[in-house]
C-alpha cells in the first residue's frame, strides 16, 4: 500500500489531453463544471417555484387546517432544500482544499 501511494504522489499532476483521450479537457473540472453550474442553476429555479407554490397553497388556504399545513411543510421544505444546496455548493468548494490539490476545482 505504501508504495501505491508513493508512486501515485510522484506521479503528480496527469494532463488528461495528453495522457488519454479526453479531447479538449485538461482537468476533471474542465469535465464536471458544464454538468454542476447548470444544475445548480435548475435545483435554484426548482426551489423558487416549489416556494411560490407553497406560499399560494398557504394563503389560498381558506382556513382549512390541512391545507395551511400543506402549504406550511411545502415552505419548510424549500428552505431546508435551500440550506442544503449551499452547503453542497460550500462542499464543493472547499473539497480540493480539504484533500491539498492545488490548482484543482470542482465548480468555477
Amino acid at each position: 500500500m505504501k508504495k501505491l501511494t508513493t508512486t501515485l504522489l510522484a506521479a503528480g499532476s496527469v494532463n488528461l489531453k495528453e495522457s488519454y483521450g479526453f479531447g479538449n479537457y485538461n482537468s476533471m473540472a474542465d469535465i464536471l463544471n458544464p454538468i454542476i453550474t447548470p444544475a445548480f442553476a435548475i435545483a435554484g429555479v426548482a426551489l423558487v417555484i416549489y416556494f411560490v407554490i407553497g406560499a399560494v397553497k398557504f394563503i389560498a388556504s381558506g382556513g382549512d387546517k390541512n391545507a395551511i399545513e400543506g402549504g406550511r411543510n411545502m415552505i419548510v421544505h424549500t428552505i431546508i432544500g435551500f440550506l442544503l444546496l449551499m452547503m453542497l455548493f460550500l462542499i464543493m468548494q472547499f473539497i480540493p482544499e480539504l484533500f491539498g490539490l492545488k490548482g484543482f476545482k470542482i465548480v468555477q
